[in-house]
């Protein structure tokens, strides 16, 4: 049972998949199933008249036939179904046409079909009688005909009108056969011909008609489409078409162009179309590139033009209308007019506007700019010489790890808050400008004195001793300022800058948030500076290592040379001890620098010029890795501390060389100590943290060098992953002269035993300052007292004899 099921199923897929002649979405073949019903609606009266008229010719026909009674029932039986079709007819008709059916309409259609064709099935069956051959081919002829004319009648339902054709065949056949198939095969097989073939065209033309169905949809639909986009044109663009005769007056205007200029279309045809426009003002504003008169002339030559910008008023307002168009010729090449197309261009012509003004101005801060302020340098020359006047240049301290820790948007804002604070110290007559990133400038054109130039730049600085809230946080912000006084110190624009900019060099060299006045000597030094930066890098391009490091980002497939690297840049060595046992601990790897002219260079004189230009990066990589290597071959309670800069955090790869350092040297993690400045913890704390947690991961031990000098701030005691505090050389050399440093160092003292953390004491000269440190609980010290910075092997030797180790192999 359950494989007739199925088999019943598929057949019923199969036959409404063959019958499908259209394929759309529900709700529109919805509306297709209306226009199918319609389509049959609109046949009705005809099909009914038919059947009415064949009924009646068939009673005449066989009223002398023995079979008149069976025409006569049937007869009866389909005047009951015409009354009843054209009843439901009329009363459809009086009803609005439905705009959507479901499939139980076509349903219905195709069951009444189904009726009306056995009924004319059954007629042939009840009275066919091959021995009346007149009556027979009567008979015949007029069931076929209503086999075709109702198949097609009905063909746009193909289910219904398939279900018509088949039956009305079928009785005939069943007639034929009924009657005798051996003479009447002939006419069955002719039938079945016919049958076939009116099937065929049946489905034929459903199919166009489901075509036709489909492509009216999506042309509605296009023309939907189209008239949504023209409408949406229409409302929003400010483009509008117009013609002129060939007097240059506007020809039918559409009502678009009447409501922009605020006419009524009949006013707009009794003048010229060049008058509409704001002659006065193109003459007086753009005498040289007057827009109304190239109109004019291009009307006159009857010349295309394109884009033509032309002014006009309208209700009192000054707008801008761009216009491009074409002369127009009859079939006899006379001219006729014109036709061409316009649009409101004021946005654009007021943004054009506003881009000559901006080329002055900086969009950010709204002050001037680098052009406006190299114009109004040129503007204090007379006879190409400076008159007097006072230039500043402004460089923001710490704005960078701004940027880089808290995002460009908080920069911006920064920026803003700079301008607006600086805006309220400079005068009136002075010009403040940006120059870019953190970079502002002033032209001061008084003949002040130095001393009032002087007042002036503390000025400046003073307004940023207040932090910037941002967002809710207090940023601090520095300022360095170098000055020049113009002709003085430069007579030319181009040594007036450099002087400038050499003397903000030294601000910033002399520790920031100062100003410097330019002085001859610091070109000199700048000089020096730079030459000794280059010799720097080329000591250390003198060692392959090194040089992989200048010239790529680090990587860990890096190979370090097995012998430690001679040359220029040596590692001195000062021991660590344990106060309360004397030992020594470890050592602190510092480096120095033996100049081949200038002999042994101070880290205070290189490393601030190492930082700057990122070649601390390298030099701290080769520091750490050597440190590492030594440190490996010494027993094993004692560690090595390495200072990293802020430098190498921002911009260098920390983690990976130290995780590279300890693999190549096979050192313990704990037995490393990183020292790192307050500076790093605040120019970019949350970085900081990241990366210190990182570090402490992996086992290496983290110590806040020089502790009491900077910021001190508690909060981040507490957040970063902290080992040891090292007290400051200044506090240790004032313990035996100043109470207020005992006092400090008590409480730094307390405050890491309560963080539990380690500390050591620097710059320890006297044994009496290592008895105070003792005695207030200090647990490690480093200093003079103890052992200057050396070379290696006098380094252990002194350990050597310190801690009386007999059996220690330096190597």
């Amino acid at each position: 049972m359950d494989y007739f099921t199925k088999r019943w199923r598929y057949l019923k897929r199969a036959l409404s998949a063959y019958f499908r002649i259209y394929d759309a979405d529900p709700t529109v073949a919805a509306g297709f199933r209306a226009q199918q019903i319609r389509s049959i609606l609109r046949l009705t009266p005809l099909t009914m008249i038919a059947n009415a008229f064949n009924a009646l010719a068939l009673l005449v026909i066989f009223f002398d036939s023995p079979s008149f009674h069976y025409v006569a029932a049937w007869s009866a039986v389909l005047g009951y179904v015409i009354y009843k079709s054209t009843r439901a007819w009329l009363v459809q008709r009086k009803r609005p046409a439905p705009e959507r059916v479901s499939t139980r309409a076509l349903t219905r259609a195709t069951q009444h079909a189904a009726a009306l064709g056995l009924i004319w099935a059954l007629l042939p069956i009840l009275v066919f009688n091959n021995a009346d051959t007149h009556l027979t081919l009567l008979l015949i002829s007029v069931c076929v005909g209503m086999l075709c004319a109702g198949g097609f009648a009905l063909s746009s339902i193909p289910q219904a009108a398939m279900a018509y054709v088949l039956l009305v065949g079928l009785g005939c056949e069943v007639a034929l056969i009924k009657d005798g198939i051996s003479h009447n095969w002939d006419l069955a097989i002719l039938l079945l011909l016919y049958v076939f073939i009116v099937c065929s065209a049946v489905l034929s033309s459903a199919k166009t008609f489901g075509a036709r169905l489909m492509a009216e949809a999506e042309a509605a639909h296009q023309q939907q489409l189209v008239s949504l986009l023209l409408h949406d044109f229409e409302a929003h663009t400010s483009d509008w078409l117009w013609e002129l005769d060939h007097h240059g007056v506007l020809r039918n205007p559409s009502q678009k162009l009447a409501s922009l200029l605020g006419q009524t279309t009949a006013a707009l045809t009794q003048h010229s179309f060049a008058q509409l426009f704001d002659a006065d003002y193109a003459r007086s504003e753009f005498a040289e590139n007057n827009s109304i008169a190239q109109l004019e002339q291009h009307l006159l030559q009857q010349e295309p033009f394109r884009e033509l910008v032309i002014p006009i008023l309208i209700r009192g307002e000054r707008h801008w209308w761009q216009l491009t168009a074409k002369p127009l010729f009859n079939s006899k090449d006379q001219f006729i007019g014109w036709r061409g197309v316009g649009s409101d261009v004021t946005h654009k012509r007021n943004a054009e506007l506003e881009m000559r003004r901006l080329a002055n101005v900086d969009s950010l801060t709204n002050l001037a700019n680098r052009h406006c302020f190299y114009m109004q340098l040129e503007s204090l020359k007379k006879q190409n010489q400076f008159t007097a006047f006072t230039l500043f240049f402004l460089d923001l301290d710490n704005f960078k790890n701004v940027n880089d820790s808290l995002g460009h948007g908080v920069g911006d804002l920064v920026l803003k808050n700079v301008a607006q604070r600086l805006l309220k110290t400079v005068r009136n007559n002075d010009l403040l400008a940006r120059l870019g990133g953190d970079e502002f400038a002033i032209i001061s054109p008084c003949e002040d004195s130095a001393a009032q130039v002087g007042q002036l730049a503390q000025r400046l600085l003073n307004t940023f001793a207040a932090p910037c809230v941002i967002n809710g946080k207090n940023l601090q912000i520095g300022c360095s300022i170098g000055i020049a006084l113009a002709p003085n110190h430069g007579s030319d624009t181009e040594t007036l800058l450099k002087n400038a900019d050499m003397a903000l060099y030294a601000a910033k060299s002399a520790g920031r948030n100062t100003f410097r006045f330019y002085e001859p000597g610091m070109e000199i030094i700048a000089q020096q500076k730079l030459h000794l930066l280059n010799d720097m890098r080329a000591a250390l391009e003198e060692h392959a290592a090194t040089n992989k490091l200048l010239n790529k980002t680090f990587s860990e497939d890096l190979v370090w040379p097995q012998t430690p690297i001679v040359g220029q840049f040596e590692l001195f060595f000062q021991p660590q001890i344990k106060l309360a046992t004397q030992e020594v601990i470890g050592f602190e790897a510092l480096i120095r620098w033996h100049h081949p002219e200038l002999g042994l260079i101070s880290p205070a004189q290189f490393i601030p010029l190492a930082e700057e230009s990122n070649l601390i990066i390298p030099i701290g990589t080769w520091v750490l890795v050597d440190a590492c290597k030594y440190a490996a071959k010494w027993p094993e309670k004692w560690r090595i501390a390495v200072n990293v800069s802020a430098v190498q955090f921002r911009e260098g790869n920390v983690i990976e060389v130290v995780r590279w350092a300890l693999q190549i040297s096979r050192l313990e993690p704990a037995r490393l100590e990183l020292e790192i400045t307050e500076s790093l913890l605040i120019q970019d704390n949350i970085s900081a943290q990241e990366t210190l947690t990182a570090l402490r991961k992996l086992g290496v031990r983290i110590a806040l060098d020089d502790f009491g000098t900077g910021y001190s701030s508690l909060a981040y005691l507490r957040t970063f992953p902290l080992n040891k505090l090292k007290i400051d050389r200044s506090f240790v050399s004032a313990l035996t002269q100043d109470t207020g440093a005992l006092a400090i160092v008590n409480a730094i003292i307390q405050l890491a035993d309560a963080l539990m953390l380690d500390t050591t004491a620097e710059g320890i000269e006297s044994q009496l300052e290592a008895e105070i440190l003792r005695s207030c609980g200090c647990g490690d010290a480093q200093g003079f007292y103890f052992g200057k910075p050396r070379p290696l092997q006098e380094a252990l030797a002194e350990a050597r004899q310190h801690n009386t180790f007999s059996a220690f192999d330096a190597d």
